[in-house]
């Protein structure tokens, strides 16, 4: 760039996860709304189709089966031809677990993503870290009272279905909000607050998708 940028914009920047939200090059992650929608005739290891705003299957997510360390594929098709981000789990599953998150194409670590898992008994919530282990934003449940509504069943989740918040710094980037049906698992995602693309697209669908899948077996 060849204009300067004095001090104090520079502090009122807010830190970025990655790169901008079309680093990947590939246009399925140019969208700002999704739909993510849990297989539910799938016996072996969990398997997810996330829809484009316009209802076009944009990536289809598998989580392998008899894995001590969880292992999710995110691929740009049903047929899995093509891999385009991989999620997985530092170490044996615990409840404060780390997931890296790669960029398949290029093998390129995009950050990571931390559960809280203390905190997580009551309220879910996730830190999202940088490529150098830094905690630089949050995911979380947006209400505690509704935390625990939600954890007396199927109930809780008809009359108030988990939604989470998500930030970078003080900037509302990212908006996951389950649907009502508790036995069919389907996730609106809305990254439209993000205006900056201060999150990349990759790290929100790959945040997405584990959540769906950590979450989903431990409920």
């Amino acid at each position: 760039m060849n204009e300067e940028t004095s001090p104090d914009a520079a502090d009122d920047t807010p830190e970025t996860a990655t790169s901008s939200a079309g680093a990947s090059g590939h246009a399925s992650f140019q969208s700002d709304q999704y739909y993510i929608r849990r297989q539910f005739f799938k016996v072996l290891g969990a398997a997810f189709h996330i829809y484009d705003g316009d209802g076009n299957l944009a990536f289809y997510s598998k989580q392998k089966a008899f894995k001590l360390k969880e292992d999710i594929r995110v691929y740009g098709d049903e047929a899995m031809n093509e891999e385009v981000l991989t999620i997985k789990a530092r170490g044996v599953i615990d409840l404060g677990m780390t997931y890296d998150v790669i960029d398949s194409a290029s093998g390129t670590a995009m950050g990571a993503m931390k559960r809280k898992g203390l905190k997580s008994i009551i309220r879910d919530e996730w830190a999202i870290l940088d490529v150098d282990d830094n905690e630089i934003g949050i995911i979380q449940e947006e209400s505690v009272a509704l935390a625990l509504l939600r954890r007396f069943g199927p109930v809780g989740q008809v009359l108030a279905p988990q939604m989470f918040d998500g930030r970078i710094g003080e900037t509302s980037v990212l908006q996951f909000k389950q649907g009502r049906n508790p036995f069919v698992q389907k996730i609106a995602l809305d990254y439209g607050m993000d205006t900056g693309n201060v999150l990349d697209r990759r790290m929100g669908i790959a945040a997405a998708v584990l959540i769906c899948a950590i979450e989903g077996h431990q409920k």
